[in-house]
C-alpha cells in the first residue's frame, strides 16, 4: 500500500518496484562474486597463486559484502521515505542509516507548476512516474522519482494548491478589514519530528 489517507493529510511512499530492483542488483553482484570464486577455485592450477590469493579472493569478499550492505541500506532508505501532503505544506522525509531526520518542507503556495513523465514503457505498465514540482521566486525545481499513481498525486497537489490560494485570499481579506492594531504576528514553531507533522502526540 503506497497511499495512506488521513482526515487532513496524505502519506505517499515510493513504488514497490524499488525493492525488486534492489534485490535484482544484489543478486547480480552476488552471482558475479560466485562466478569469480568458481573460476579461481576450478582453474586454480592454471592461475598464478598470487593472483588468486591477493586479487580474486579479496574481490569476492568485497563484492559479497558490498551487495549485502547496499541491499540493507536501500531497504532502510525505501521504507523510511515519506511524501506527506498536509494542509498548506508538503513534507519530504528521507531517513537512512547515513542521513537522519532529513526533512524538507515545501510551501504549497510557492508551487506554480507540477509535471509528470516516464521514460520507459515498463513504468507505464506498473504505473510509477517522476513528479516534477516547479517553485516560484527562482527556487530549485524538485524532482521525485518512482512516485506511484502519478495522476492521483497530481490531482491531490492541485486540490491542495487551490485550497491554499482560497484560504490565503480569505485571510488577506480578513486582515485588511481588521484594525491594524489588532493584527498579531504569526508565530511558527518548527521541530524535526514526524509526530509534529501529523499532530500525533
Amino acid at each position: 500500500m503506497t497511499y495512506f489517507q488521513g482526515n487532513w493529510y496524505t502519506i505517499i511512499k515510493k513504488h514497490f518496484i524499488i525493492v525488486i530492483l534492489l534485490f535484482i542488483k544484489a543478486l547480480f553482484i552476488l552471482f558475479l562474486a560466485l562466478f569469480i570464486f568458481f573460476i579461481s577455485v576450478e582453474f586454480r592450477a592454471n592461475i598464478w597463486e598470487e593472483l588468486t590469493k591477493y586479487i580474486f579472493f579479496p574481490l569476492v569478499f568485497f563484492l559479497t559484502n558490498y551487495a549485502i550492505i547496499k541491499l540493507v541500506l536501500g531497504l532502510i532508505e525505501h521504507y523510511n521515505y515519506l511524501f506527506i501532503i498536509k494542509n498548506d505544506q508538503i513534507f519530504v522525509i528521507n531517513c537512512s542509516l547515513i542521513m537522519r531526520d532529513d526533512i524538507e518542507v515545501i510551501d504549497s503556495f510557492k508551487i506554480i507548476k507540477v509535471d509528470s513523465f516516464s521514460r520507459w514503457f515498463f513504468s507505464n505498465i506498473i504505473w510509477y512516474w517522476t513528479i516534477v514540482i516547479e517553485l516560484q521566486w527562482n527556487e530549485e525545481t524538485r524532482s521525485f522519482t518512482f512516485m506511484p499513481k502519478p495522476y492521483k498525486l497530481i490531482r491531490k497537489l492541485e486540490e491542495q494548491r487551490n485550497q491554499v490560494l482560497l484560504d490565503r485570499k480569505k485571510k488577506y481579506i480578513a486582515v485588511n478589514t481588521q484594525d491594524p492594531q489588532d493584527i498579531k504576528p504569526l508565530e511558527i514553531n518548527v521541530t524535526d519530528k514526524i509526530s509534529w507533522i501529523l499532530n500525533v502526540n
